[in-house]
């Protein structure tokens, strides 16, 4: 065994006796060293072996029998008994520093093998983590945003109605098993300023406080992916408590990638409201370029372009789209002081613009036209067509 500076060689190979001459010696006046390889006797030894000389003349070898015929023989000429030379550490001094090579990485190699072994990736790293799902964050805190819109009151009919309201939220982002299946928990809260509201015997405020819950997951290496999310919140005017102001909403999707640039959504949402509790999803998205994606997506379509010349870090859209908008509160109603529930539903028409910084604070404007809007109550008060109105949002995101 030869141990060198930074490594190992472990040799393991049967060495094969030359072939012998006329004399009986090996051919070509090579010897074999007791746990040695083949050396030349006229060449110096191989690095590693120790140096050999040979034994006084006179000493034979013992008769042995050829492997053919079994016969004894006695060599004609004498064969010399290697003896190894004594080990003298060199003088010091003899050595010099600047001669001395850098010791290598240390490696294991095995005699007949022409690769170094190497250790299996897992036992080098632990094992990557699936990619985040795009736009996601490092970490728990993912994203806040807020916004503000505005439905003006037309007149001050009995059916009319004007909305002012500001909503915010921040979204945290929890691993589900692995980070690439988040579960993302957003608390978020809400108010409303109602317009006209006297007229309507409803109240002038009302509130949401809300918790919402959403796993996305795709299977595996296959075209399938689902996004769940369940919303559990209390929506009242906070005049009186309620057990109806709790209210359970949320939506499941099913997902099929058909290409890289299509995916196909097949769902169903949960309202939990009068006359709008069960609401079908189901469409299409379409990303034919990067900068151009349609969301053919019922009841929320969109169609996004991206505009040119934006600097770098940044993203300027222009889009056009539909909604489904409304809500549901406990309320009290201002004549009676009995509770009720009221139901808020309509429809919206828009464009919008968003400049998108990475990383930063992002911010949108968008405007529209709203109708087919409609009052219901859990009481027996009839339900009111209201008029058709405008509204325009503002929102940012972080």
């Amino acid at each position: 065994m030869l141990l060198l500076l930074g490594s190992v060689r472990v040799d393991a190979q049967t060495e094969v006796p030359p072939a012998s001459n006329s004399s009986g010696q090996p051919a070509n006046g090579m010897f074999v060293p007791w746990g040695g390889t083949l050396v030349p006797d006229n060449d110096p030894p191989a690095m590693g072996l120790l140096p050999a000389k040979k034994a006084p003349a006179g000493l034979s070898w013992m008769s042995q029998p050829t492997p053919a015929s079994g016969l004894a023989y006695q060599s004609s000429q004498p064969v010399s008994v290697i003896t190894p030379v004594p080990y003298t550490p060199a003088a010091p001094g003899s050595l010099s520093a600047d001669t001395l090579q850098q010791a290598g990485p240390p490696e294991i190699r095995v005699a007949g093998l022409t690769q170094n072994t190497v250790a299996p990736l897992n036992q080098i790293a632990p094992e990557q983590q699936g990619q985040l799902p795009p736009g996601a964050r490092n970490g728990i805190f993912q994203k806040a945003y807020a916004s503000g819109t505005y439905l003006p009151a037309i007149n001050n009919e009995p059916d009319t109605l004007g909305f002012s309201e500001a909503d915010m939220g921040v979204v945290f982002g929890f691993p589900f098993t692995r980070r690439d299946t988040p579960l993302l928990v957003t608390p978020q809260a809400g108010v409303h300023i109602l317009d006209n509201a006297h007229a309507l015997d409803i109240p002038s405020a009302l509130y949401d406080t809300a918790v919402e819950f959403r796993h996305l997951r795709k299977f595996g290496g296959g075209p399938f992916a689902m996004d769940v999310l369940a919303t559990v919140g209390y929506y009242s005017d906070f005049d009186q408590a309620a057990s109806q102001a709790v209210r359970v909403s949320g939506r499941g999707i099913g997902v099929y990638e058909s290409s890289p640039t299509t995916k196909w959504l097949l769902g169903v949402a949960y309202l939990n409201r009068a006359g709008a509790s069960v609401l079908p999803i189901g469409g299409v998205i379409y990303e034919p370029r990067p900068d151009v994606r349609y969301e053919l997506v019922f009841p929320r379509p969109r169609a996004y372009w991206q505009l040119p010349g934006a600097a770098a870090g940044t993203e300027d859209w222009v889009y056009f789209g539909g909604e489904f908008g409304g809500g549901v509160w406990s309320i009290t109603r201002p004549s009676t002081g009995e509770l009720d529930l009221l139901s808020y539903s309509d429809w919206r028409l828009m464009a919008g613009y968003e400049h998108k910084i990475t990383g930063g604070l992002s911010t949108r404007v968008e405007g529209g036209y709203v109708f087919n809007r409609q009052l219901q109550y859990k009481s027996a008060t009839p339900d009111v067509s209201l008029d058709d109105t405008v509204f325009v949002r503002l929102g940012m995101t972080y």
